[in-house]
């Protein structure tokens, strides 16, 4: 994971902290920091200099790498400063915008998110919002067009009276951009951030709280590293783990920690258990155990895969299989489904996967990266939920405490718990009942008449703060300490991901103005980074030219 990230080390002077000891994980996350920091060390060495662009573009790389492979914190004083003073730099010639002091008074809202697809909760989560505030037109800004919009979310800015901005359409490179958006956030009451955990665009646009409307930050990567604390007037929590990240890991201030659930929508069912079974080849005497997520929640790193950890209890229940949407059908599960007579199926990612959910009996979430959206989904189905969380208290960050789902899951704190709770499920008809509507009524919450009463306390709430006057200053500057406990020792080995520092700074690189992308390909190619000449000429491509060729494709 680490020889990934190869950069310089460590500014010169700069002290590092150490590990406790010689313990593997303590000595990954310093390993992952000092990589950090020395991209931290290049955006404020750029800033310094007066090149705005390019301390941008290694605040962006320095975020990559913490949100990747865990560095031992979730926020950095240091960037956030970075951020502030660009913002500062810019100088947008505008003057602060009335601000609106309550709910009521919210008409129109702005959403920024970086990208969308149509699988996963995030683009879901929006649209549902936008459909559940019918009263308010909601627009939307993605900042890094690349894929086609789903229709659930185009259909839903349209109903609302809203419209869509594809920023990095638009002629020219970040800082254009980042100028542009703030001029279009100003015609919005209040403004959603739903970015990725390195979008430095939107935070640079409204650093200065007091210039533009509230932007509020929702916390749906609450489990990583992610840029904003600086930049966001409050935060919007799905679950109390996160409030505690959020307030004491990131710098935010109390009353700026605000809580919302999880939007999911209202169950409609399209046929009756009975058709859903029947189209899927299940027959009425089998029991379905059913898990929905992204493939990469159900990797094993270490120790058993997930499916063999079924292996057991289908032995012991030749009346039960597992279906498993979203995780394929990888090479280490072959030996679990031969051992089970075939009884488990991993199928490819599904935008929709109703049909199954209509099917099975009981849901059991992914392992060892929990899936909360599909926990709320399967409990809107009247499904028993089991979650397996094995760590300490301390790490609850890893485990599901989402609201919506307090009180509606069964949670196994070890292996023997977990089976003994699946086993009762598949032999005891009433207590599989009585957890399925336990699951339906924690749920309610989440569903949108009850969701939207906790969005207007969350508008008044933010709307009740003074600007944030300067939240990169505010900040503890602890956060730029990494910590070797938990959850912070397990962290990567769940969430972290393989990825080449080298590849994600090419696809930078089309962001930044012609000299920008000169200067970044010469560096990429006295490294010998470069591959070709042909590649070099893509590079030199900017990313609003390549994406409004992919544009014509998408339509």
């Amino acid at each position: 994971m680490a020889e990934a990230f190869q950069t310089k080390g460590p500014g010169k002077g700069e002290a590092q902290p150490e590990p406790t000891n010689a313990d593997p994980a303590e000595t990954l996350i310093l390993d992952n920091f000092n990589r950090f920091q020395a991209r931290v060390s290049e955006a404020e060495s750029f800033l310094d200099q007066g090149n705005l662009e390019l301390a941008a573009f290694q605040t962006m790389l320095a975020a990559t790498i913490a949100t990747h492979a865990h560095c031992g914190i979730f926020a950095s004083k240091r960037l956030e400063l970075v951020i502030r003073k660009i913002s500062e730099k810019l100088v947008f010639h505008d003057v602060p915008v009335p601000r609106k002091t309550r709910a009521t008074d919210v008409k129109r809202v702005l959403h920024i998110a970086s990208e969308v697809s149509k699988v996963g909760g995030l683009s879901r989560m929006i649209s549902r919002w936008i459909s559940a505030d019918p009263d308010r037109s909601n627009s939307l800004v993605l900042t890094r067009y690349r894929k086609a919009i789903p229709a659930h979310l185009e259909d839903s800015v349209k109903s609302s009276g809203g419209t869509i901005h594809l920023l990095n359409q638009e002629t020219g490179s970040m800082l254009d951009w980042v100028r542009h958006l703030r001029q279009i956030a100003r015609d919005f009451d209040l403004i959603v951030l739903h970015t990725h955990c390195e979008d430095v665009l939107p935070l640079i646009a409204f650093a200065e709280g007091e210039k533009h409307p509230p932007a509020l930050l929702l916390n749906h990567a609450d489990h990583l590293f992610w840029l904003g604390p600086g930049s966001a007037h409050a935060v919007l929590n799905l679950r109390n783990a996160a409030d505690e990240i959020t307030r004491n890991r990131r710098g935010v201030a109390a009353q700026r920690s605000l809580m919302l659930p999880t939007l999911v929508d209202n169950t409609t069912w399209r046929q009756t258990k009975e058709q859903a079974r029947q189209s899927l080849g299940i027959s009425k005497d089998e029991l379905v155990l059913l898990s929905v997520a992204r493939g990469a929640k159900y990797r094993s790193p270490e120790g058993p895969s997930y499916a063999d950890r079924f292996v057991p209890v289908l032995q012991k229940h030749k009346n039960a299989r597992l279906i498993v949407v979203g995780s394929g059908m990888p090479n280490d599960w072959q030996a679990a489904a031969k051992a089970t007579g075939g009884r488990i199926a991993g199928l490819p990612e599904q935008a929709d996967p109703w049909k199954y959910f209509e099917a099975a009996d009981i849901y059991v979430d992914s392992y060892p990266f929990s899936s909360s959206t599909s926990l709320m989904e399967a409990a809107g189905y009247e499904l028993p939920l089991v979650t397996l969380f094995t760590a300490p208290d301390a790490a609850s960050l890893v485990g599901i405490n989402h609201l919506g789902l307090i009180g509606g899951v069964i949670q196994a704190r070890s292996k023997a718990d977990w089976e003994q709770a699946l086993a009762r499920l598949l032999t005891d008809e009433s207590f599989r009942r009585d957890q399925g509507s336990a699951a339906r009524e924690s749920v309610r919450i989440a569903q949108p008449d009850a969701w939207k009463k906790w969005l207007e306390r969350a508008y008044d709430d933010a709307l009740a703060l003074p600007p944030l006057l300067d939240g990169a200053v505010e900040m503890p500057d602890a956060t730029d300490t990494p910590c070797f406990g938990e959850p912070d020792r397990r962290h990567e080995s769940i969430y972290g991901s393989d990825v080449s520092l080298v590849d994600i700074e090419r696809d930078y690189i089309g962001l930044l103005s012609i000299k920008g992308r000169i200067r970044a390909i010469r560096n990429l190619s006295g490294k010998g980074h470069l591959r070709s000449l042909a590649e070099t000429l893509r590079l030199l491509l900017p990313e609003w030219l390549k994406t409004r060729a992919r544009r014509i494709r998408n339509t």
